[in-house]
Parts: structure tokens; C-alpha cells; sequence
């Protein structure tokens, strides 16, 4: 295959944005509010059931204090629940001693026992670099972006590579 085609076909299948056009941009500038209907989301008290139960469609899920207002309080992802699933053995001088935050022995019953509290978040105006220096920071894959202390949608590195690769 000739320079030519090769450099055609790389152009038509690969046509990347300039990366310094996407950077710039404010994240309210790129973000999808369709999928603002598709965050996966619970509220604080929802059963370890129901987290489980989106868990299995999802990879991680935002925790409101309600589908109403939105206001975040935490997230909870896959690993998170690897760590609560798995039965810990208590060392044997522990006698009579709790087990700690545990969907095995049952100590965890709703969704805030076992979220994380602390999030890095998005704001609509930040810049998507630094939004992506914040992902790279703290080695996280998605961050929630957040309005006056409420969830108005998500950014993932996965939308991010979408849109440089003009699929978005």
C-alpha cells in the first residue's frame, strides 16, 4: 500500500481533534446532558441490594442524598465493593470484636456504609485539562460534575478519547 492510501485511510478512520482545541474547552462546553438521564445513581439509604443490583450494569455509581435534589455525598465503584464483599478474618485474639464495615457479616446495610465521602469533583467551568490533571493526579477514570453541591452529569478519559477522536 502507497503513502497515499495509507495517510487516506489513517484520516478517515483516525481523525483526530487537535488536542489543544479540547483542552482549552470548559467542561459545560463538551458535556452530553442526555446522559445526565443515564448517571447511575442511588440514594444515600438505598439497600446493598440495589447498589449491587446497578453494580452489575454499571462500574461505579454516584450517591445522592436524593434523586430529587442530586446533592452528592459519595460514589461507590466496583473495587470498592470487592473489598466490603470479601469476608476479612479477624486475627483470633479479636474475640467478641465487630468485623467492620462488611457486606459478608452484614454490618453494611445501605449505600452511604460503604461510599467513598471524599471526591474530587468537576466544575461546568473548569478547563477539560485541568480536569484531565486532576484524573491524572488522584488516578481516577471519571469525576462527577458538580453545580452548586449537586450532580448535573459526569466526564470520563473514555468520553475525553471520544471527542478526540471526533466520535462526539
Amino acid at each position: 500500500m502507497d503513502k497515499i492510501a495509507k495517510n487516506f485511510i489513517f484520516k478517515t478512520f483516525f481523525s483526530l481533534v487537535k488536542p489543544e482545541e479540547i483542552y482549552e474547552k470548559k467542561v459545560r462546553e463538551i458535556l452530553d446532558r442526555r446522559h445526565v438521564l443515564n448517571l447511575p445513581i442511588v440514594e444515600k439509604n438505598a439497600t446493598i441490594e440495589e447498589v449491587l443490583s446497578v453494580l452489575t450494569a454499571r462500574n461505579h455509581i454516584w450517591v445522592v442524598e436524593s434523586k430529587k435534589n442530586k446533592k452528592i455525598c459519595g460514589v461507590i465503584t466496583e473495587s470498592d465493593v470487592l473489598k466490603y464483599l470479601t469476608p476479612r478474618h479477624p486475627p483470633k485474639y479479636a474475640f467478641g470484636r465487630g468485623h467492620g464495615i462488611s457486606i459478608y457479616y452484614g454490618t453494611a446495610k445501605k449505600a452511604e456504609d460503604i461510599m467513598h465521602r471524599h471526591l474530587v469533583t468537576a466544575s461546568p467551568d473548569d478547563t477539560v485539562r485541568n480536569v484531565m490533571q486532576r484524573m491524572i493526579n488522584y488516578g481516577l477514570r471519571r469525576l462527577p460534575v458538580v453545580e452548586e453541591g449537586k450532580l448535573i452529569g459526569e466526564i470520563t478519559i473514555r468520553y475525553i478519547i471520544q471527542i478526540l477522536l471526533g466520535k462526539r
